[in-house]
């Protein structure tokens, strides 16, 4: 028999006798029982398959799934990092370079911008004014503005120029009685003096002011007043020559107080008459006037538009200006007075046609590198005089008293140029473009340039440039709106503080005993000094950490704000830098080991209130590849917070701070240097300009840049809640107040100055969050099986019997490899139970009904005691007939040899 037919028949003793549902009944089945049967089985089949490769998906898929545990263990206690929401001191900060020009173009930026809402709110501008500025000496008593001098100085300006300038000892304050608003000159003399005015000598310029009504029930007059140390009275206009400003809230007047004596401020806490406290809080309630140096003398008040200045019972204020320094245009190479072609809209105001030569012919002075041609007048207006004093620039000292040099000035606002000696005027005289030579016969024609003679230009030397780069740099150009402003300082300062050594960085903020007065942990006090420690953040100046030592295991014994750190900090505010917009602290919660990011992960808390800061802490155990994506450490090289651990947001600030590196050569200074690679300068617009670029890019198309940032697989996060209330709450908790305060004052001032921070435990538990395969190996297996055992019937029996039939065909291929089929074998004998031999040959026929039942075992050896029912016992055993050639069955004592050969009918089989 052939190998194909005996492996043929191993499958088909398998399909017959399996354990497996469905293959059996298409084994034995004839006919369309059987192909509906096969039908069937392949369609269970089918199924299988598809649910196999959904479970299989599934697997590969590898699912997570997060178990929370709440746990009642000791936790540590977090850091805790505190800073000022003001990060440098204004007095110390301006003492630095680069800083104070930061905060020179910022004034100078929200200078224009209140210029223009004064201007559209008062209507009112001036030919000229008197402002507060820098100087230095062109000779030993001739001081010109110059933003780089050391000397301060009061000179009088306009938009372009600066001259007669001073030293700021010879200028006083005043208040005038007559002011022309239109040109800005003042007159001191008069029974009235209602006018703020700046004044050099005999020569006053009026000052800007608030324009201001008193609230009801209150009520201000201005008056003369006798004074007697701090009380002042109204006194008859020939007793006395004080001139007092008198609050009231009828008909008299109980409070005078000299006209200088009053300020505009904010304040708080009024009572409803209108008495108010001075407030130095940020977040201030109302506008009013208060006495100097006087917390509580303050009064409601209204401010006007300009146009309402007639109004009865109306008082102006002087407004403080801070000192110019960016708007300082130097006159450079020269200024020289030169005749124009002007419209003079009134006989003492022109304005400049320079080219043209249609027009009014009046005089200017001119700027011969800008091109500015302003201001001009009639030429009646101009008078010669010898000048005492002259600088190289051209421009003159104007003096009373006669000089030696010949000069013309412009009385009306003190400005003099120095011109030629006088010599004999041509009448014939005419200039080079034809013009008629009428105009040689004005008084000064031969010594003063005639604008349309000349060509002007308008490029700027090389200081101005540098100006014009520091002003593209700090990028306030265009700007109008306040809040952008000091958003675009704030930037700035970061910028300009990166030039100072950490030395200096700390130096000009808050040191740790004037910012943290007081604190506990635990309930017990704990020192300042030991148990918090510094560091500076780019952001927020010197910034305090308590619990940032990782070795120390600081813990809470019980939770609530009494058993957690509680601190009192003093912000301040009176130190505050123009650009910080709110009063406080900055606080965040982070683990010892992690670098705190109080710019981006931190909390606000107001000065005047108890902060209460609840934590929750929240234990996170991630799964690595192929479960999830994170990191055991994620710490390389190229990470810029050298002594902390890996963490997101200082992964990505890494790789943000290494592109902008690559792109513009240098780094953002809101991050820590890029390994030795330098931050770029606040003043080169070239740099700051790649920098905004790139970091617009680098936020907009993160993953393109290469910032691959995976979560840590172990990470403690903190959540954190807050809640505020009034803070001190009364006079009676305050112990410390400073000596010759009230109590009411005492209780303002902390409210003003100061807070108090509580950070605690809300729970002594916390959440554990452990992230587990949803989808695992056992799963699997699981799922397998019973698919196949719904499906088709399979269970590990099953399983064995596939084996053993993958078995029993390598043995059919292996054992019966070269049998020769067709080999007759020898006659077999045998004796019946009477004892009588029957002999068989090949193809016999043997009925089954002749046989009878035999016992039989399919272990190489058989014992029957019969040979009927052979189709029977080749039937159930076929598969181990086939296995081994011959089998020796003893019946009642007899042998005999039956050959295993059988042919394919099930009624006979071959014996020898």
């Amino acid at each position: 028999m052939s190998i194909a037919t005996r492996i043929g028949n191993n499958f088909r003793d398998f399909g017959e006798h399996t354990s497996a549902h469905g293959i059996p009944r298409a084994c034995v089945s004839h006919g369309l029982r059987r192909a509906l049967w096969f039908l069937v089985l392949f369609c269970c089949v089918a199924a299988f398959i598809l649910q196999a490769i959904q479970i299989v998906d599934k697997f590969l898929r590898h699912d997570i799934i997060v178990s929370v545990e709440l746990r009642f263990e000791r936790i540590p206690f977090p850091s805790v990092t505190v800073c000022n929401l003001n990060p440098y001191k204004n007095s110390l900060a301006r003492e630095m370079g680069s800083v104070k020009d930061t905060l020179r173009a910022f004034e100078v930026a929200i200078d224009e911008y209140s210029v223009g809402e004064q201007k559209t709110r008062r209507k009112r501008e001036t030919l000229v004014d008197a402002g507060r500025t820098r100087c230095s000496y062109e000779s030993s008593s001739h001081l010109i503005a110059d933003m780089k001098g050391s000397v301060e100085c009061a000179c009088l300006h306009n938009e372009h120029l600066w001259w007669h300038c001073r030293n700021s000892t010879e200028w006083r304050y005043s208040y005038c009685a007559s002011c022309d608003t239109r040109i800005g000159t003042c007159h001191e003399n008069g029974e009235r003096r209602l006018f703020p005015c700046m004044c050099h000598k005999s020569f006053c310029v009026i000052s800007d002011y608030h324009l201001v009504k008193a609230k009801w029930p209150l009520r201000f007059v201005s008056s003369r007043c006798s004074c007697n140390g701090r009380d002042c009275e109204i006194a008859s206009k020939r007793s006395s020559s004080e001139h007092c400003i008198c609050v009231s809230f009828t008909s008299a007047f109980p409070k005078c107080a000299p006209i200088d004596s009053w300020e505009y401020a904010k304040c708080a806490h009024c009572t409803w008459n209108g008495e108010c406290m001075r407030s130095t809080h940020i977040n201030y309630e109302h506008n009013c006037i208060c006495l100097k140096n006087s917390l509580t003398s303050c009064y409601v008040v209204d401010e006007l538009d300009q146009q309402d200045g007639s109004q009865k019972h109306v008082v102006r204020i002087r407004r403080e200006k801070k000192p110019f320094y960016e708007k300082i245009l130097s006159r450079y190479d020269g200024l020289l007075a030169a005749y124009s072609m002007c419209t003079c809209p009134t006989k003492d105001t022109c304005t400049s046609l320079q080219g043209d030569l249609n027009g009014t012919i009046c005089l200017c002075f001119f700027n011969k590198k800008n091109g500015h041609v302003w201001p001009c007048y009639p030429p009646d207006l101009w008078v010669e005089r010898r000048c005492t004093t002259c600088s190289s620039l051209g421009d003159c000292v104007f003096s009373e008293a006669g000089g030696d040099l010949a000069c013309v000035c412009a009385p009306i606002i003190r400005m003099c140029v120095r011109i030629d000696e006088a010599v004999k005027i041509d009448g014939s005289a005419s200039d080079g473009n034809g013009t008629v030579a009428k105009y040689g016969t004005l008084r000064l024609a031969d010594r003063i340039i005639k604008i349309w003679e000349i060509s002007t230009t308008t490029e700027p030397p090389i200081m101005v440039k540098e100006q014009e780069k520091k002003a593209k740099a700090f990028g306030f150009k265009g700007m109008s709106d306040p809040i952008a402003i000091k958003a675009k300082a704030s930037e700035n300062l970061i910028f300009a503080v990166n030039n100072l050594n950490d030395t200096d960085k700390s130096s000009i903020s808050y040191s740790k005993q004037e910012f943290i007065t007081k604190c506990s942990f635990n309930g017990r006090q704990c020192s300042v000094e030991n148990d918090f420690s510094s560091y500076i953040d780019p952001s927020f100046g010197n910034c305090f950490t308590f619990n940032y030592n990782s070795t120390e295991n600081m813990t809470s014994e019980r939770a609530g704000p009494s058993y957690g750190l509680r601190f009192q900090v003093f912000v301040n505010v009176s130190d505050y830098l123009p650009t910080t917009e709110a009063a406080g602290v900055r606080l965040t919660v982070h683990s010892p080991d992690e670098q705190p990011f109080p710019d981006t992960h931190g909390h606000s808390a107001p000065t005047g209130f108890a902060s209460s800061f609840g934590i929750r802490l929240k234990r996170m155990e991630r799964l690595s590849s192929p479960y999830g994506d994170c990191v055991m450490d994620g710490k390389n090289d190229d990470f810029i917070y050298k002594d902390k651990n890996y963490t997101t947001e200082g992964c990505q600030r890494s790789c943000i701070q290494k592109y902008l590196v690559s792109k513009c050569g240098c780094g953002d200074p809101r991050f820590p240097p890029f390994r030795s690679i330098k931050n770029c300068p606040v003043d080169d617009p070239n740099l700051r300009d790649c920098l905004h670029s790139e970091v617009t890019y680098a936020a907009r198309y993160i993953d393109q840049i290469g910032c691959i940032c995976r979560q840590p697989c172990k990470q403690f996060v903190y959540s954190v809640s807050y809640s505020a209330s009034r803070w001190p709450a009364s006079t009676a908790s305050l112990t410390d107040c400073i000596p010759g305060l009230s109590p009411m004052q005492c209780l303002n001032f902390y409210r003003e100055q100061g807070a108090l921070i509580e950070v605690f435990f809300e729970q002594l538990n916390y959440e554990s969050l452990l992230e587990g395969e949803a989808y695992g190996l056992p799963n699997l297996l699981s799922d397998f099986g019973g698919q196949l055992g719904l499906w088709m019937g399979v269970s590990v029996i099953t399983i064995m019997e596939f084996g053993i039939l993958t078995i029993d065909v390598i043995m059919t291929i292996i054992c019966c490899k070269g049998s020769d089929d067709n080999k007759k074998e020898p006659k077999r004998s045998y004796s019946s139970r009477n004892g009588s031999q029957k002999r068989y040959r090949a193809n016999d026929k043997i009925e089954r009904r002749s046989l009878s039942a035999p016992r039989v075992y399919c272990t190489g050896t058989a014992d029957c005691e019969d040979i009927s029912a052979m189709n029977t016992w080749r039937s159930r055993h076929e598969s181990a007939m086939y296995a081994y050639a011959f089998h020796t069955c003893q019946l009642s004592g007899s042998v005999f040899t039956v050959d295993m050969h059988v042919e394919e009918t099930l009624t006979s089989t071959s014996i020898y």
